[in-house]
């Protein structure tokens, strides 16, 4: 980021939310947080009321929430910022909306990723893979080449998603697991796969 924003709304003021804070000072993205959060004097129904243009980030973890509030939010003018932390390795050009990427990820080329993806520190997405809206990458998650995930996807910390490997809407798959099939429907996923939980 080149830019430090001066205000900015974090929509999720739990653990996640105050991780992502410190991060973003601490790098000098943001200068200023305000939590948007509903056990909050600032809740989601007073920030739909906001008249101004503000940038925020939603940081939730369970995907479905942030869709929905994604949902709510861009009918408002809101800009919905992709927030990317230092030191990490894009060499695509194909980030979605709201994108949240931490210290050293690495999206390789032509990766495309949906909206409102949240890629933790250390994770890898091989050349040619294509990510939905909505998903969880772990830390230091590896997805190979020419992988393509649904929306809504959560992937473990850990976990190791093999080559032209296609993962359907609505999979979490725990951490430390290793994916060398498809997954064709939605559920959740332990160690080698195939086990569905």
């Amino acid at each position: 980021m080149k830019k430090a924003y001066n205000k900015f709304y974090l929509v999720g003021a739990g653990g996640y939310g105050k991780q992502l804070s410190i991060m973003l000072k601490s790098s000098e993205i943001i200068k200023s947080t305000i939590f948007v959060d509903d056990k909050l004097k600032l809740n989601l129904k007073k920030f739909l009321k906001l008249k101004n243009k503000n940038n925020f980030s939603i940081c939730i973890g369970k995907p479905k929430v942030r869709e929905k509030i994604f949902n709510l939010l861009k009918k408002k003018k809101l800009y919905y910022s992709t927030l990317i932390l230092p030191n990490s390795n894009l060499y695509t050009d194909k980030i979605g909306r709201g994108n949240i990427i931490e210290h050293y990820v690495l999206l390789s080329n032509n990766v495309v990723t949906g909206t409102g993806c949240i890629f933790l520190t250390g994770s890898i997405v091989g050349h040619n893979s294509k990510l939905g809206n909505f998903c969880n990458i772990g830390t230091n998650v590896t997805i190979s080449g020419n992988v393509k995930i649904g929306k809504n996807v959560v992937i473990g910390s850990q976990s190791f998603i093999s080559n032209d490997i296609k993962i359907c809407n609505n999979v979490m798959i725990t951490p430390g697991s290793v994916v060398l099939k498809n997954i064709t429907k939605p559920g959740v996923y332990d160690g080698n796969i195939f086990i569905k939980s």
